[in-house]
């Protein structure tokens, strides 16, 4: 997904674990994520490419591609409501 937030990542991850309540998770190495649910994660990163939709939150569901794809078609609206961002879905 992607969204037209202009924020920096940090400040994402800080916005959406605070309104959505997601736990934030650091891997060894350093790389910080969230996690809406038990088999699922969020990562979150700034691409400048796409000037109307820089920030990209990407989807990891552990089960399998299709049940990544049914937490995205739930995460989209409810990280739209929650932020009042506009959040588009990208394959």
């Amino acid at each position: 997904m992607r969204a037209d937030a202009r924020i920096t990542r940090r400040e994402a991850i800080l916005e959406l674990g605070s309104i959505l309540r997601f736990p934030l998770e650091v891997d060894d190495d350093g790389a910080e994520y969230l996690r809406p649910t038990s088999d699922t994660t969020l990562d979150v990163y700034v691409d400048e490419v796409d000037p109307h939709y820089p920030l990209v939150l990407t989807i990891w569901h552990w089960k399998s591609q299709a049940d990544a794809r049914t937490a995205v078609s739930e995460l989209q609206p409810l990280i739209a409501r929650s932020t009042g961002w506009t959040v588009i879905a990208q394959e």
